[in-house]
């Protein structure tokens, strides 16, 4: 996946967990919330960390948001920061939008003021269940934007037993970041280029939407 910009608006649960898994996958990420000590916690892991209120007009041209390539509001709870924030990003020119939501009226909300994708936990929740029926060796997936998403795959393919992951070198070979590693049910969470890949690990990566299908659809092959 070739390297782009984000901005995280609000640092809770979910937020953090964003900042996270776009950190391991070597993104350039800014952070904004209005609590110093939140910001302070994750200033010296992200590109830019800023101290601002997200449903600040200025606050928010000043930080240029609209540059970013994607934009994700995470504050689901805060319903009217929520929707300002978002207006605000795509009146600033942000490209690509993504809100998470509280419930299914808040989503109709964020979709009229122009959001260009939105998350509710229980719809997603749902998807998430058919996504595994129709691809029972993925663990997880979760789509980061409209373009992005994020993707936990047992690997069944004996192609990739026993090979580094400097040798499979998923970043080139099939524009995807790994960025986490279950073996025995411990997790790696800092893959190196020497780490092994054995049979049935569970392999956690990030990528375009196109990207993330087709590793998924041949880790699934077991011959």
């Amino acid at each position: 996946m070739a390297d782009q910009s984000f901005a995280v608006l609000g640092l809770g649960k979910f937020g953090m967990a964003l900042t996270v898994a776009l950190l391991k996958a070597e993104q350039d990420v800014l952070v904004i919330d209005s609590n110093e000590e939140v910001i302070n916690d994750v200033a010296h892991l992200v590109t830019h960390a800023v101290i601002a209120d997200a449903t600040d007009e200025d606050e928010l041209r000043d930080l240029d948001i609209g540059s970013f390539d994607h934009v994700f509001v995470t504050m689901g709870e805060n319903v009217e920061g929520s929707i300002i924030a978002t207006m605000l990003a795509k009146k600033l020119g942000a490209p690509d939008v993504t809100t998470r939501a509280n419930n299914h009226n808040h989503r109709l909300v964020l979709e009229k003021i122009g959001a260009d994708h939105v998350i509710e936990p229980e719809q997603d929740m749902a998807r998430q269940l058919i996504f595994r029926q129709l691809h029972p060796n993925v663990v997880n997936f979760f789509h980061l934007s409209k373009n992005v998403s994020l993707i936990e795959v047992s690997v069944e393919n004996p192609r990739f037993f026993n090979k580094s992951l400097g040798e499979l070198d998923f970043r080139k070979n099939y524009d995807v970041n790994v960025i986490g590693i279950v073996h025995d049910g411990h997790l790696n969470e800092v893959p190196l280029a020497t780490d092994v890949i054995n049979p049935h690990d569970q392999i956690t990566l990030i990528g375009s939407n196109e990207a993330v299908q087709k590793i998924d659809d041949i880790l699934q092959e077991d011959k």
